[in-house]
């Protein structure tokens, strides 16, 4: 399990930098912190409680795609994912590892999983545009 997440790290890695490359002068980030609204995001989606300031951190296009308002949009009983680790960022991606829910249906992973990665993309005003989840295989 450890080779199969290693490998979609590198994988995703390396779709980054060469989506980066295509581009105009896009550099990496080497910061330990996660940019900010991707960090509040990501504690957003990993808890089930409210999170101050998430929907501020969303775009309008985020806005429009959700199904509710306001800092308690993502707050669920049982969320998909209870924690994150930050693996860093290149130019507007910023990448996580999420651990899945212990308490999430068997269903919704097929076969079971215990972490996902997942790409969270800012617009240009470093608000959330959208996100990405990948499983491991």
């Amino acid at each position: 399990m450890r080779l199969a997440r290693f490998l979609v790290v590198v994988l995703l890695a390396g779709a980054i930098t060469t989506c980066s490359r295509s581009g105009s002068q896009v550099a990496a980030t080497s910061s330990p912190d996660p940019p900010q609204c991707a960090k509040i995001f990501v504690i957003a989606i990993t808890s089930s409680e409210a999170t101050p300031g998430v929907w501020d951190c969303l775009s309008e296009g985020f806005h429009s795609r959700l199904q509710g308002q306001g800092d308690n949009v993502f707050a669920l009983v049982a969320p998909l994912w209870s924690h994150y680790r930050y693996l860093g960022a290149d130019h507007n991606i910023a990448m996580f590892d999420l651990t899945v829910n212990a308490r999430v249906e068997a269903a919704v992973y097929n076969p079971p999983v215990s972490h996902v990665i997942m790409a969270v993309y800012l617009d240009s005003d470093g608000r959330v545009d959208h996100a990405k989840a990948a499983t491991p295989t």
